[in-house]
């Protein structure tokens, strides 16, 4: 009889510690898809430099190089079965290359502190754009390319009009976070100069047919 009692009460021990560890994994998973439909939309678009020279070691730095490199320092990150350790969505080469990073609906690592700006997209625009850490071009050009330029207001405008994002959310990781990125030499002005244009010109109603006189 005593034993029998044990028993009941190891099993009923077990089930409530089976019930604490379901609800447990449970509440991770809708927390995940909670995540994952607010980064649907996501607030804004944060641009960086990848604050080194454009190939190291005889390799080119491109997003799988970077892949590599946020992996050692930690940012990976599991979004729907695959693990992802760029910290960026997206990564533009000094030709003008767009390759792609994590996927936006995965919360990225891009920056630190308030967690609202990983909800924002990264954009890292490899190069060292610093005058202070790339003062003679020892790194590669000092500023950003045309093609890069091309390629990041050709992307922010993309982005902008399919989730809605406005030009007062495109931001520089200076903007948010204690540090130079992306560099005093990148035109942020103009960047910003070239989206207005271009949501000016969208939004303008077309000029309509001339009639002519009778």
């Amino acid at each position: 009889m005593f034993r029998r009692r044990k028993r009941r009460r190891r099993l009923a021990r077990a089930f409530v510690l089976l019930a604490v560890i379901v609800t447990a994994l449970c509440w991770f998973k809708y927390r995940e898809c909670i995540t994952e439909r607010l980064q649907r939309r996501p607030p804004g678009i944060i641009v960086h430099h990848s604050a080194s020279p454009p190939r190291a070691m005889g390799r080119i730095i491109d997003a799988a190089a970077l892949d590599r490199m946020h992996a050692h320092r930690g940012f990976s990150k599991c979004y729907k079965g695959k693990v992802y350790h760029i910290g960026y969505h997206f990564v533009i080469l000094q030709d003008g290359a767009v390759q792609a990073g994590r996927p936006i609906g995965c919360r990225g690592a891009h920056t630190h502190g308030r967690e609202i700006y990983n909800r924002h997209i990264g954009i890292c625009l490899v190069g060292n754009f610093s005058s202070a850490a790339n003062r003679n071009g020892s790194q590669g050009p000092i500023r950003p390319t045309k093609a890069q330029l091309r390629a990041l207001a050709k992307l922010c405008s993309s982005l902008m009009d399919e989730y809605g994002i406005k030009t007062a959310n495109i931001k520089r990781h200076r903007d948010v976070n204690q540090t130079e990125c992306p560099g005093d030499r990148f035109p942020y002005r103009w960047l910003i100069g070239e989206l207005n244009h271009g949501q000016r010109a969208a939004s303008a109603p077309k000029n309509e047919p001339k009639h002519r006189k009778i």
